[in-house]
């Protein structure tokens, strides 16, 4: 399956994604989207109503992702990263290694697609990221 997300950063910062693996474990908890069913008002024989309790060609929501990736040029405060396309929720973000502690990048927020960081000190370049993402 070909990656179909975009990393958008508010300022100087580049996000290159390293590799996404799907995450075909089911659906989030509060999604219920797939109770939705098809089209109701499908004609079938003897004319009943259509039938709702599948969601092919339904509404189904795609499953998460786990991205991997680096922070490839440094950030500053408040810098966002927002998805769109082939995801546009972040569910869940972790950074670091050895290099993150002394410069100090750490996930200030998660809002829906949007991630913003706090950098305190001197920032270097490839701190990893991992997401998952809906």
């Amino acid at each position: 399956m070909t990656n179909t997300i975009t990393y958008d950063t508010s300022g100087s910062a580049v996000f290159t994604e390293d590799f996404s693996l799907d995450l075909y474990a089911g659906t989030q908890v509060d999604d219920t989207e797939w109770l939705k069913g098809n089209d109701a008002t499908a004609n079938y024989p003897g004319s009943l109503s259509g039938f709702t309790a599948s969601n092919t060609g339904g509404k189904a929501t795609a499953g998460l992702k786990l991205v991997c990736g680096r922070m490839t040029t440094v950030a500053v405060n408040d810098e966002t990263i927002t998805l769109s396309g082939g995801a546009t929720k972040i569910i869940s973000a972790i950074t670091g290694d050895t290099s993150t502690a002394a410069s100090s990048l750490m996930v200030k927020s998660v809002t829906d697609g949007v991630l913003t960081f706090t950098v305190t000190g001197t920032q270097v370049a490839n701190v990893p990221l991992w997401l998952i993402v809906a």
